[in-house]
């Protein structure tokens, strides 16, 4: 989720160093959030190479959809009252 939120913050791109900075398995989350259509690359070829640093990945649009959702329900969560540990059990 935070991935997506960064690339949506920096117009909806960002580079393999950029995401590899945020994750400890840039190419496994690129490989899932790819086969799930959140991302895409005009780079043609494997995720294992080695000279990725520059390749540059977007969103696509389902992934600016769910990021959008995923604001939206930050927002809503931010506004609701906090609730009484007594009532959940805390």
């Amino acid at each position: 989720m935070e991935l997506l939120l960064a690339m949506h913050h920096r117009g909806g791109t960002a580079s393999f160093a950029q995401i590899a900075a945020a994750s400890p398995r840039p190419a496994a989350l690129l490989r899932a959030m790819a086969a799930d259509g959140f991302v895409v690359s005009p780079h043609a070829g494997s995720l294992d190479s080695e000279s990725l640093d520059r390749t540059c990945f977007c969103l696509t649009g389902k992934g600016v959809a769910i990021v959008g959702r995923l604001l939206r329900l930050r927002r809503w969560l931010a506004s609701r009252p906090a609730l009484d540990p007594r009532l959940t059990g805390g």
